[in-house]
């Protein structure tokens, strides 16, 4: 791990280092430890979480050569540091300079090599571990974090991540002790994978999304795929539920395990699915069941019907670990003579292009922001978004599930910028970047995965169409052979299964319409900008 202090690497200027220690990516999912809690979908009352929102100490500096050696570990003076709000971006708080670019790149198009006078966030702040998490693996999760960073752990280098509209999660259970601990994070405001970040919008910086710690069971679920399909006649339906199970320490653990359904009264649609001896004896084991539901009410934009898959896990006295909470919808999406079609019935989306941001707050958004935003959809009968041009806060998916809004999630994607030399195609043809083009869609996927009101996955935008194109497209239908797949520079449709034009005039619509020349289906995916 000394490599990050090894001046002569510029670890953040490396595109082939694209995260040191992160744990895979995994579906979002918050543990509890009481049913009626996770039912309510309540994390901060959760004694499994613990959030690092708040007032932390800040300094900003010029250029990352500045940062004192010394400054992650804990006897280190901030005294006279200012202080800063996060989830928060810096230059909203009265620091640095923010940016606004249409497709140029406000760094020189030297990729993945950036600026030496690079602005560059230090960050710090206590936070304290409590004895009854004793036997856990505890977990660190930033959802969001621009553009790329390091974090320390009283002292010792713990990791580094990049792809700011991504979270990143690191095991630091070897790390914490019990009582006080100090945490700090070094932001760079540019790096290797700015290139891949260059979208019409403000560009700004910091943690600007959550920050907590989990609390797991030594050996725990990590993943869970929660998919539904439904028979011919749209009646009945089969739940199949993937998980990936996790045992780091090796040795024999036996659990009791009950997978419950409940509708929105809390009322239980199946016999719950128990196992009295659950043992994991390897360190990761996959389990999958496969259940009939008869006749469940189906989730549409108009009807967004919800039911909670409950995943219980007990200790063999019966003592309840854990809890983890998954909403889900019962619906089928399909493509068929040319039509898009959710429960066997066309739909068309009637929708818009959202940036994930607050006037006053940037990227930092509250949720009161976000549930403004898709009331104000719902009056004016908007029934889809697109997450232009990134992920977005992982809430904004839940309550486009519970309100109903049909989410094309889009990769954090764009190199727009490379097409003023002509070259748009530099970064998406280049196999040196197929692994941070795959990194992007991989983590979207994985984390969205299991939310109703995701009907495509996004590839990206305004990136040119090369060979990284088509490997993020096999690995996104590898990942989720439910769902289709978008990208609008793909105008001849090579792999994707939605055909889309921007900014297209009246006329070249009706010319599209009179030919053959969409045999998918399709759309104007952006027709107007607002700024």
């Amino acid at each position: 791990m000394q490599l990050l202090f090894d001046s002569n690497m510029n670890h953040w200027e490396r595109i082939d280092i694209l995260h040191i220690n992160r744990m895979p990516s995994r579906s979002y999912y918050i543990p509890y430890h009481d049913l009626s809690i996770a039912l309510n979908f309540q994390p901060g009352c959760s004694r499994l979480v613990q959030f690092l929102n708040g007032a932390w100490k800040f300094k900003l500096l010029n250029t990352p050569y500045d940062t004192p050696e010394d400054f992650p570990k804990e006897d280190f003076d901030d005294s006279n540091w200012d202080q800063i709000k996060v989830p928060g971006c810096w230059q909203m708080q009265g620091f640095g300079k923010p940016h606004y670019t249409s497709f140029l790149y406000v760094i020189p198009l030297n990729p993945p090599k950036v600026p030496a006078e690079n602005p560059t966030g230090l960050y710090r702040r206590k936070f304290f571990i409590p004895e009854d998490w004793k036997d856990k693996n505890i977990w660190l999760r930033f959802e969001g974090v621009d553009s790329a960073f390091d974090v320390w752990i009283n002292g010792q280098i713990v990791g580094y991540s990049t792809g700011s509209r991504l979270p990143a999660e690191f095991d630091i259970t070897d790390f914490v002790r019990f009582g006080e601990n100090t945490i700090a994070v070094r932001v760079f405001q540019w790096s290797a994978g700015t290139f891949l970040e260059d979208q019409d919008m403000w560009w700004l910086s910091g943690i600007f999304r959550d920050v907590y710690l989990l609390a797991r069971p030594k050996g725990h679920l990590y993943d869970i795929f929660v998919q539904t399909d439904l028979d011919e006649e749209y009646k009945d339906a089969k739940l199949k539920v993937k998980t990936l199970w996790k045992n780091p320490i090796g040795k024999k653990i036996c659990y009791q395990v009950e997978y419950k359904l409940v509708d929105e009264q809390m009322k239980e649609v199946i016999k719950p699915v128990i196992w009295d001896e659950f043992i994991l004896d390897a360190e990761q084991k996959e389990f999958e069941i496969s259940v009939d539901v008869e006749n469940p009410k189906k989730w549409t934009a108009e009807t967004p019907n919800l039911y909670t898959l409950v995943v219980i896990v007990k200790s063999q006295t019966g003592q309840v670990l854990e809890i983890i909470p998954i909403r889900i919808g019962f619906r089928k999406i399909e493509i068929k003579d040319g039509l898009m079609l959710l429960n066997g019935v066309p739909i068309k989306l009637k929708g818009v292009n959202r940036h994930d941001f607050h006037p006053d707050l940037g990227r930092a958004v509250p949720i009161e922001w976000m549930i403004e935003d898709v009331v104000m959809m719902k009056k004016h009968n908007i029934n889809a978004v697109r997450t232009s041009h990134y992920p977005n806060h992982p809430l904004f998916y839940d309550l486009c599930d519970l309100y109903g809004l049909y989410v094309i999630d889009e990769a954090d994607l764009e190199c727009h910028g490379f097409a003023l030399v002509g070259k748009i195609n530099k970064l998406s043809d280049d196999p040196t970047w197929e692994k941070a083009y795959l990194d992007r869609v991989e983590r979207m996927v994985q984390r969205d995965k299991n939310h109703p009101s995701v009907i495509m996955w996004s590839l990206g935008n305004e990136s040119g169409f090369g060979r990284n194109h088509e490997q993020m497209a096999k690995l996104c239908k590898s990942l989720d052979p439910t769902r289709p797949v978008h990208y609008e520079p793909d105008q001849q449709g090579k792999v994707v299964d939605i055909l889309s034009t921007m900014y297209t005039h009246v006329e070249k619509l009706e010319e599209l319409v009179k030919t053959d020349s969409m045999k998918k289906p399709g759309g104007v995916n952006l027709s107007r900008e607002i700024r």
